[in-house]
């Protein structure tokens, strides 16, 4: 049996654009007979830094760009990671072993078996100097997996005291557990709807759902929502920001109701396509009456959002709903970073075909070696 411990720095950048997630973890491994545990673990430091205005604008016209100016993208955006990395570890005199970014998706369509996350490794690791791991999700979309979601992974090692774990980010995911088998997946637009939403009032977000929580039920809308084919296709399934910002913002944003109701709307949609998607799984899978579910991720914060989450999983059974500390609240895809890269460091799969649908397990991220040497 052998111990290691990992100093990583994790790197998020997620689809409702609030900003770069930077989260410096520490990791206590424990190996043996091909297996890894994670004894100890815990968040060092982390900040968001927020993206100017300048940048929100291109990472929001990305999919609009030739192919010369995404490869110009990608390596500006490499290189602004790079900075705000190193400004990280200078300021709170950090040492990581490694660095593990996600970057910023700009495309995804597993069904076309591709999947461009921007933020080039390569210029990371240029201007930090150190090894950089990036790229998860590409081998999983060539193995013909939906590439996502990645959480499960730090369900399955983080936080398997739980049946439910439930990430609400700009797109929300839901992980199952039923002993050693995890089902997981995308369940809808959740930040960056919401957000997208509220902006025509002047304000980048719901501040804990108030606007919502104000407005009414629209159901004409809610059954334009619904219809979506997304909506109605069995797991595994992933969406990609390219649907979200073009197919369902849209029918939000064209609907004739008030902001407050279609807040409220989007609330409760989102909420009952959690339960709807979790009903046969509790029923089929688990078989037992009592669960408890995580809510992490921005959404988390968002208080009407997560009463409505409550209220709509009366109907399926006794969950009792979990809120953790606001640092694993607003850090946790950084925290899964920087474990997808101990698994890689270590040869671990970082993704599962029982999440994804891909012919086999998978061993994601391209490493950069940088050239601090010896660290």
């Amino acid at each position: 049996m052998a111990i290691k411990k990992y100093q990583a720095l994790g790197l998020m950048s997620g689809s409702s654009l609030d900003g770069l997630d930077i989260a410096y973890c520490e990791f206590t491994c424990k190996l043996k007979h091909d297996k890894l545990k994670i004894r100890e673990w815990s968040i060092l430091e982390a900040e968001t830094i927020p993206y100017a205005e300048d940048w929100m604008l291109k990472l929001k016209k990305a999919p609009e760009l030739s192919g010369l100016e995404l490869a110009e993208l990608d390596a500006e955006l490499g290189r602004y990671f790079g900075v705000q990395a190193l400004i990280f570890i200078g300021k709170y005199e950090l040492n990581p072993q490694f660095i593990a970014s996600h970057g910023h998706t700009i495309f995804h369509y597993p069904d076309k078996n591709f999947t461009l996350q921007a933020g080039g490794g390569a210029a990371i690791a240029a201007i930090t100097g150190y090894p950089v791991i990036d790229n998860f999700r590409a081998q999983d979309v060539a193995l013909s997996g939906q590439g996502a979601p990645l959480a499960p992974i730090v369900d399955e090692y983080l936080f398997h005291n739980y049946e439910i774990c439930l990430n609400l980010g700009g797109i929300a995911n839901v992980t199952v557990r039923n002993g050693k088998d995890y089902v997981a997946f995308d369940v809808g637009g959740a930040n960056q709807v919401l957000n997208a939403i509220v902006s025509v009032l002047g304000w980048p977000y719901d501040d804990g759902g108030r606007f919502a929580e104000a407005g009414k039920l629209n159901t004409q809308l809610l059954e334009k929502v619904n219809a979506l084919k997304f909506f109605g296709e069995p797991y595994p399934k992933s969406l990609g920001n390219n649907w979200v910002q073009e197919v369902l913002i849209p029918i939000y944003h064209e609907f004739d109701c008030p902001v407050e109701d279609k807040l409220h709307t989007a609330s409760v949609q989102l909420a009952g396509q959690l339960v709807k998607d979790l009903k046969g799984i509790l029923k089929n899978r688990l078989k037992k009456s009592h669960f408890k579910m995580l809510i992490t991720g921005g959404g988390a914060l968002n208080d009407f959002l997560v009463k409505c989450i409550e209220e709509a999983c009366k109907g399926i059974g006794d969950i009792h709903v979990e809120i953790p500390d606001v640092k694993i609240i607003e850090y946790k895809e950084a925290l899964l970073m920087a474990l997808l890269g101990v698994l890689r460091m270590e040869t671990f799969p970082t993704s599962l075909t029982s999440v994804t649908g891909a012919r086999e397990n998978s061993i994601g991220g391209a490493v950069h070696q940088g050239w601090r040497f010896g660290i």
